[in-house]
C-alpha cells in the first residue's frame, strides 16, 4: 500500500534540496534514513537543521517543537522549517519559519559580519 503523505513529503524534500542546490548550496540533499534520532530533512548545509513540511493543515507550534529536538540531535546552531505554500511548487515562495530566538542569533551574526567584514564567520561546532 502506498503512503500518500510520505510520498508528498518526499517530493517536497526533493524540491527544496534542488532549490537549495541552484541557489548556492550544491551539497544540500535529502537526508538519508537510518538515524535513530531525527535530524531534519535536508543534509549538506553545515550547522543548519532543515525540516520540510507539506501538510494540508499548518501546525506551527508542532513544527517548532519538532525542529527544536532536531536541532539538538544534529547539534546545529540554526534551524528552519520550510512549509509548503498551497498553490505553488516553487520552494522560493514557501514559508521559512524559525523560533524568534534563532532569528535573533541570525541577526546578531549578520550585524557582526557587517562590523567585521574581513572576519571569517564562526559556526558553533
Amino acid at each position: 500500500m502506498v503512503n500518500k503523505n510520505k510520498n508528498k513529503g518526499t517530493r517536497a524534500e526533493l524540491l527544496v534540496a534542488k532549490w537549495l542546490n541552484v541557489n548556492g548550496h550544491p551539497d544540500a540533499e535529502r537526508s538519508r534514513a537510518g538515524f535513530t534520532d531525527d535530524r531534519g530533512d535536508i543534509d549538506g548545509i553545515p550547522n543548519v537543521c532543515v525540516e520540510i513540511k507539506d501538510e494540508k493543515k499548518i501546525n506551527l507550534a508542532g513544527y517548532m517543537k519538532e525542529l527544536e529536538v532536531e536541532i539538538k540531535n544534529r547539534k546545529s546552531k540554526y534551524g528552519v522549517c520550510i512549509v509548503k505554500k498551497r498553490g505553488t511548487q516553487d520552494p522560493g515562495e514557501w514559508y521559512a519559519v524559525l523560533p524568534a530566538k534563532a532569528w535573533l542569533a541570525l541577526l546578531a551574526d549578520a550585524l557582526e559580519e557587517k562590523k567585521n567584514p574581513d572576519t571569517p564567520h564562526k559556526d558553533a561546532v
